[in-house]
């Protein structure tokens, strides 16, 4: 039997705890750079070297990090329904290596203050729950006051999954110019980030 996948929430803590680690480790090779000036005998220039340059590939990892994290458009968090209307198969080309790796966004359409939308949902739906999004059904969604969900074309629209739905196992998500994969759970990995219209935490 496979061990449960983690939830959302568990998942947003682990992100946050590894990108503490890598700021943790970063201040200890400075600290060890800067001791192997003082210290006798001196560093060498091989052991400076390798301390810098692996500093500046976890402070990479770290920059990279960021983009998952960093405070999303505004959300509008009123429940709307969306009905599934198909799906679209990205990421289905061959890499360098010849891997394929194609997952599917789903196409929805729903209602916005009388207008009728084409949007996609942004998670990206794991296998195991995928089944259950067939056409006609429909799911309760978030859409966004910006153009993330009023775009010109609807390939560049995306609403969210509501947390009514936090069953549905995800394995990442898409947002047009943003894409994670590899976190596979229920629950919403967006859901747990900040938005632009959330209240500031730090004004409590």
């Amino acid at each position: 039997m496979e061990p449960p996948h983690p939830d959302a929430a568990l998942r947003h803590r682990a992100q946050r705890f590894e990108q503490r680690v890598l700021w943790a480790s970063v201040l200890a090779l400075v600290a060890w750079l800067t001791a192997g000036f003082f210290r006798r005998p001196e560093a060498g220039g091989i052991e400076r070297l390798f301390v810098v340059v692996l500093a500046l590939g976890l402070s990479a990892v770290i920059a990279a990090n960021r983009m998952f994290l960093r405070v999303l458009p505004a959300l509008d968090r009123t429940p709307r329904e969306a009905t599934v209307t198909g799906r679209r198969t990205l990421n289905a080309e061959p890499d360098a290596d010849g891997d394929v790796d194609p997952y599917d966004l789903l196409s929805v359409r729903l209602d916005i203050d009388g207008t009728l939308v084409d949007s996609h949902i942004a998670e990206i739906i794991a296998r195991e729950s995928l089944d259950r999004f067939t056409v006609g059904s429909t799911w309760t969604v978030y859409a966004f006051d910006g153009p993330l969900t009023h775009a010109e074309r609807p390939a560049d629209s995306r609403v969210i999954l509501a947390e009514a739905h936090d069953d549905v196992v995800r394995q990442g998500y898409n947002l047009v110019r943003c894409t994670l994969r590899g976190m596979t759970g229920p629950g919403s990995d967006l859901l747990q980030r900040r938005f632009a219209n959330d209240p500031d935490p730090t004004d409590r």
